[in-house]
């Protein structure tokens, strides 16, 4: 059997998901006084870093189960979030209030791409600058130019 075949055959597996967030803004921006960087676990939000700092990272794991009707990926686990079609997972810009996350941005990082022979070693690093073309935080969708997949195949 061929290695790509195999890869496709299980039923589940962990991949751990490493985000790597360098060229930061300022941590004075659009009237915000304190920004934090963290990543979206279901409704919260988590692994918060505070600006400014040279780079923040962050881990997650997140189940791939396949999806039978593409025969791609599928991306489970609380940090994925989306439909099957278009899995991604969110890096929040905000801060904490009160102890209550107060969200001003949030930037999409698409998974869709990536495909069984990219995971194939159950890790994948991406890194991605997260200052816009104005200098604030990015958000919406992350355009590939702003993304690295170093683990890609």
């Amino acid at each position: 059997m061929e290695k790509a075949e195999s890869i496709q055959s299980r039923e589940q597996r962990i991949v751990k998901l490493t985000i790597e967030c360098v060229d930061l803004p300022q941590q004075n921006w659009d009237g915000h006084r304190e920004i934090w960087l963290g990543i979206q676990q279901g409704k919260d939000v988590v692994q918060e870093v505070k600006l400014p700092v040279e780079t923040a990272s962050f881990r997650c794991e997140l189940r791939v189960g396949n999806d039978s009707s593409q025969g791609s990926p599928n991306f489970l686990g609380p940090c994925a979030q989306g439909t099957v079609q278009d899995r991604f997972v969110y890096l929040c810009w905000g801060y904490r209030h009160l102890g209550m996350w107060a969200g001003f941005r949030r930037a999409k990082l698409p998974l869709g791409h990536l495909t069984w022979v990219n995971i194939e070693d159950n890790q994948v690093h991406v890194t991605v600058r997260c200052t816009d073309p104005k200098g604030g935080p990015i958000c919406a969708t992350v355009r590939d130019e702003f993304v690295s997949w170093s683990s890609l195949q």
